[in-house]
């Protein structure tokens, strides 16, 4: 087996005896049936196969002597990109931060705050934006908030994480956690874990306000400035100084880091709004060219840096394409062109609404050298062209537009910034980062994990497994750009998959598959989100009978005017799907439901008794109170009891804000706490049971039933600081069926690293085995860990698996351990691929 051609990709055979990227070989019995099946790497196409096959679809041989194949891949041609320039802002914030509203940051906190989700999304709308995040200070409580809606611009999940340097993360789920410093490791590794963490949930990553965070007091860059993988840098942080932030991006860009760049109007202040200041969200506004007008095409727009800046949405607009490939196109604005030094083309530069205005073209190593060119458009709608010649060195080439300012204070009148684009890398290969101190050469071994879904160049994650009479069915999140889908695959008995994978979400953007089997009978539930403006996510469920070989047509278990999400599934005794999940309405809060289908008419409600809901008063936009009840797992046990964990913060003195008037300062985070619900054998719900400290976070808990009926409960746990605390992963144990629990084991302790999203599963012996990714390995690198627990010894110490790339989101079942990962990432920068992996525990 072979692949040829100026493309790339993989070729594997189903029976898994082959999985190549340039050459590889097996032996068969004579006679056997070989299936082969192509991915394509993400910029290529599969072309077709040669030799003992021919077409495109699926190889097919009959092992009757030997058989050669060749799979042939191409490059995708050069096409000018599609999709539409949508404007919005990268940095944005309200009262949920910790430094939120003006009257808070004047009164040491002890203030009423006046800047709610509400007021901003009203403001970013009337300044003319398409869609916007609210990047709250190391925190993702925002999102629970029943003001997180919007029904004329799109919301971007965000966060501004970190203690120092600040980030923002556009795209994840939950939190970005910093944790400790590590003793033996460079200070910049807590960000590079940070900046793998986000990209791990299919987020990207932009430094906030370089010139405050990641440089020295004389503008050089600092030791944070040595991470790799950042998607953008803000060059127009509007709270502090572009000039500063251009300084440093191109001292990265000269390094030969690659990165687009962000405008980020950064603001906290209503009262900044209008007239002198001129300082509310999309100001300066970050336009970017999408293929879809939902969240995942704005991510993926914002990654490849396809980004244009302006000082306002109806001020100078700037863009860049160049031909240096030919054919009239080749590459826009945050792109990488790799051509042979000496290839000829041009830039072509357009300028809109910037008459008398000047235009400066600058060339590697930028304003230090002065612009290469200079224009001074004389209309509203120009365009350049400029003569350019690659060299044999990386380089680099961007526009910025400038023009009088209005100086606040009063002051002399200079020349400001008013529109910029990301630059244009041309190299004769991709380029390597050349930091001071470089990211440590990982430290791995060869683990023989198999490749379920992902091509090289693209994202898959959060993957979900249940092995079942010897088949192994796995479901994963798939990201394009500008789609979000579910794919399902089956492995038999044998160790052969059944196909290369089959896509069973709808037109939506679909999260988060979880599946549950019995017998023939496969499930699997997701979120799936067709509109965006405003979120309205609902809970789907498909249904196989001939054991994930062919399925029913969807079902919407839950479609409300809010957001259902986060679906768990398991089977009752009764054979039907049960579904767990969280939900939020106008005025209420989140809480857990839960629903045994064709059983139970309607949802029951898990979380809602004893919370107090207080809607607050007007002139305080923190004095709302809406505990949240969030991220449900749950199980089934032989006899038929149901149990299902989440987190809940309705204990926190203010759920969901970092502080009130009366006192300032609160928990941040907040006191989450664990709950567990158990439904008896006769089908009676009991009072949900609290587990965790008051004094800690309890979050992201995990539960299931061993074989010997005992329940367990994994979650994480961390001091109530919002950065700098190591997370810690802790069970606890119910031998009563979830009356009382033991007192929690911290697994595999490690004080001075981080373990996260801890899931459980049984083995075949009816052991329970719990997995996690952790950040204890030598090379800094998010590994899986895994541990498990029998009866009378307890706990393991904890096993690190050292497969080779950045390793996170684990799931198991009957030990087996599916898990994303950027193994086959040929880069720390500019490569996204995440795929996901199948091992065996033993």
């Amino acid at each position: 087996m072979s692949l040829q051609g100026d493309g790339h990709g993989d070729v594997e055979s189903l029976d898994t005896a082959l999985a190549c990227d340039t050459q590889c070989s097996a032996d068969y019995a004579q006679g056997t049936s070989v299936k082969l099946i192509a991915t394509a790497a993400r910029g290529s196409v599969f072309d077709g196969w040669q030799g003992a096959c021919e077409g495109t679809e699926v190889c097919e041989l009959t092992m009757d002597q030997a058989r050669n194949v060749v799979a042939k891949f191409s490059l995708a041609a050069n096409a000018a990109p599609t999709g539409t320039w949508f404007k919005g802002d990268t940095h944005v914030h309200d009262d949920h931060s910790d430094d939120g509203s003006a009257p808070r940051q004047l009164n040491k906190d002890k203030a009423k705050g006046n800047l709610s989700l509400a007021d901003q999304i009203g403001q970013a709308g009337r300044t003319g934006l398409d869609f916007v995040p609210f990047t709250d200070h190391r925190t993702y409580d925002q999102h629970y908030d029943p003001l997180w809606e919007s029904s004329s611009l799109l919301l971007i999940r965000g966060e501004e994480a970190n203690g120092k340097p600040h980030a923002i993360a556009l795209g994840g789920v939950d939190s970005v956690e910093q944790g400790a410093m590590h003793p033996d490791r460079a200070q910049f590794a807590l960000v590079q874990q940070s900046i793998w963490d986000a990209h791990s949930q299919g987020a990207i990553w932009s430094v906030a306000h370089a010139d405050d965070g990641e440089t020295n007091a004389d503008g050089t860059p600092n030791v944070n400035a040595n991470v790799q993988g950042v998607n953008l840098v803000e060059v127009w942080n509007r709270s502090k100084s572009p000039d500063k932030q251009m300084d440093y991006a191109e001292n990265r860009w000269n390094a030969g880091f690659r990165f687009g760049v962000a405008g980020a109007s950064d603001n906290h202040f209503r009262e900044y709004w209008g007239a002198p200041y001129l300082n509310s969200p999309g100001m300066p506004v970050t336009k970017v060219l999408a293929k879809g007008y939902n969240e995942r095409g704005i991510l993926e727009a914002l990654r490849a840096g396809y980004t244009s800046l302006s000082i306002n949405p109806t001020g100078p607009g700037v863009s860049m394409t160049t031909d240096l490939k030919g054919g009239g196109y080749t590459a826009m604005s945050g792109d990488e062109v790799f051509v042979p030094a000496g290839t000829t083309g041009h830039l072509r530069i357009g300028v809109q609404r910037a008459a008398g205005m000047d235009v400066l073209l600058f060339r590697m190593p930028g304003k230090s050298a002065g612009p290469m060119k200079t224009f001074k458009p004389t209309r509203d709608d120009e365009t350049y062209t400029v003569d350019i010649t690659a060299g044999s060195q990386p380089d680099w080439y961007r526009v910025e537009v400038r023009g009088i300012n209005v100086p606040i204070p009063p002051a002399a009148a200079a020349m400001e910034l008013k529109a910029a684009v990301s630059p244009i890398f041309v190299s004769p290969a991709p380029v390597e980062a050349k930091a001071e101190i470089a990211v440590p050469k990982e430290d791995s071994v060869a683990d023989g994990a198999l490749r379920v879904a992902g091509a090289r160049g693209d994202f898959a994650g959060f993957p979900d497994l249940v092995t079942a009479d010897g088949v192994t069915h796995v479901v994963t999140e798939m990201h394009g750009d500008a789609t979000s889908t579910v794919v399902y695959r089956r492995r038999d008995a044998k160790g052969v998959w059944s196909d290369a994978g089959q896509t069973l979400s709808g037109k939506g953007q679909a999260r988060f598959p979880r599946v549950a089997v019995r017998g023939n009978d496969v499930w699997v539930a997701w979120e799936e989100d067709a509109v965006q403006v405003p979120h309205r996510p609902v809970i789907n469920l498909r249904h196989s009978a001939d054991g994930g070989a062919t399925w029913a047509s969807t079902d919407t278990v839950r479609s409300l005017e809010g957001r259902a999400e986060h679906p768990d599934v398991a089977v009752a005794a009764s054979g039907k799907p049960v579904l767990a999940w969280q939900e939020i309405q106008a005025d209420q809060p989140f809480d857990i439901m839960v629903q045994e289908v064709g059983t139970d008419a309607q949802p029951r409600n898990l979380s809602r008794a004893g919370k107090s809901v207080d809607a607050g008063v007007l002139d305080d936009t923190r004095s709302p109170h809406y505990p949240a009840s969030v991220l449900p797992n749950l199980t089934v046990a032989a006899d038929g009891r149901v149990a299902v964990a989440w987190q809940d913060n309705r204990n926190d003195q203010d759920p969901l804000w970092t502080g009130a008037a009366a006192y300032g300062d609160g928990s941040n985070p907040d006191d989450w706490q664990v709950q567990v619900a158990v439904r008896d054998a006769a089908g009676a719900w009991k009072t949900p049971v609290s587990l965790g400290a008051t004094d800690r976070a309890d979050r992201h808990p995990d539960v299931i039933f061993g074989g010997n009926g005992d329940l367990v409960v994994a979650w994480e746990s961390k001091e109530q600081e919002p950065a700098g605390k190591n997370i810690a992963v802790l069970a606890a144990v119910s031998g009563d069926g979830g009356a009382t629990f033991s007192a929690p084991t911290v697994l595999a302790a490690e004080p001075t690293t981080m373990s996260q999203r801890p899931r459980l599963g049984v083995d075949k012996d009816g052991s329970v085995r719990v997995v996690w990714f952790d950040s204890r390995s030598a090379d800094w690198r998010w590994r899986v860990m895994t541990a498990v627990y029998k009866k009378p010894a307890g706990w393991d110490t904890g096993t690190l698996l050292k497969g080779s790339g950045i390793n996170t989101w684990p799931v198991t079942s009957g030990g087996i351990i599916a898990f994303a990962s950027t193994r086959n990432a040929t880069r720390l920068q500019r490569d996204q691929t995440q795929q996901v992996f199948l091992l065996s525990a033993k």
